[in-house]
């Protein structure tokens, strides 16, 4: 299962993408967007994401990006 996070203010879900982005939606409205680690926008109809919230959670990709077992 992706990893995902509520935003506890907006109710934005944040979801860790296949490849290491952050998927950002709107619940209400069904409004996407896509971001790196840092909040910066990559595509989509959402063009703001909570910097703290995609950090925690784009941040996880390079970790495990970081820690390939045999290299």
């Amino acid at each position: 299962m992706p990893k995902q996070v509520i935003h506890p203010l907006t109710g934005h879900v944040y979801r860790l993408t296949e490849d290491g982005l952050v998927e950002v939606t709107d619940p209400k409205t069904g409004a996407q967007g896509v971001f790196d680690f840092q909040a910066r926008w990559q595509s989509g109809e959402l063009r703001h994401a909570d910097l703290q919230m995609a950090g925690w959670v784009g941040r996880l990709a390079q970790r495990r990006g970081a820690r390939q077992p045999g290299e």
